[in-house]
């Protein structure tokens, strides 16, 4: 968590996009998500792509760790927000947003019931030894019949330190392997990442079905 806090205060974010992601555009309209229902946004940051969601009418729950990101979004957006405590949480809205602030793998079970989620870049961002968590985090805070996009990003573990930790296809695969249903969409090489001295990077799309409770 000290990692995040001090990107943020220094402003060394580079994850954060000044557009909507492509990925999302393209792929969303396939998860045939519940119209105008509930998208969960774990570890959320400021992420435009909130407002995107937003535009198809649907509300946005975000969970990010770092209340500088949380306030960021509705300060940069110039959205008027109310903030109550919530048990660990901060809880922050205006409406069609709610942000958490605190950690996404302390939110107390049940109390989101999202209809879809999104994640572009926070299964990456935990370290591997809480993804198991994070997947049941994501169980316990959406309905059955959910459905979820997942992008990826995989390159050779040892070429790098994490975050971002590589996600491998396989590691979604079983990850997800109880009480959902994985549905590969694509897959993308990421040319523009080998600056950092990574060979063979990609990422990968996936749509991710709740189907049950185990």
């Amino acid at each position: 968590m000290e990692f995040w806090h001090a990107r943020w205060q220094s402003q060394n974010i580079g994850w954060h996009r000044a557009m909507f992601n492509d990925l999302l555009v393209k792929h969303w309209p396939k998860l045939n998500a519940v119209e105008d229902g509930k998208v969960l946004v774990p570890l959320c940051g400021k992420s435009l792509d909130m407002l995107w969601l937003a535009k198809q009418g649907y509300s946005v729950i975000g969970i990010d760790m770092v209340e500088q990101a949380v306030k960021s979004f509705f300060t940069d957006n110039q959205l008027e927000f109310e903030s109550i405590k919530i048990g660990k949480h901060k809880k922050f809205s205006s409406q069609p947003f709610t942000l958490f602030h605190g950690n996404v793998l302390d939110l107390e079970a049940g109390v989101i019931q999202a209809d879809a989620w999104y994640d572009r870049a926070a299964l990456i961002a935990l370290n591997p030894s809480d993804r198991k968590d994070y997947v049941n985090q994501i169980r316990q805070q959406t309905k059955i019949g959910a459905v979820g996009l997942l992008i990826t990003f995989s390159y050779p573990q040892e070429q790098m330190n994490g975050p971002p930790f590589a996600l491998h296809d396989d590691d979604v695969t079983d990850l997800f392997c109880d009480g959902f249903e994985v549905e590969f969409l694509e897959k993308i090489d990421l040319e523009d990442e080998k600056k950092r001295g990574l060979t063979d990077i990609t990422s990968s799309v996936f749509k991710i079905t709740r189907i049950s409770d185990i």
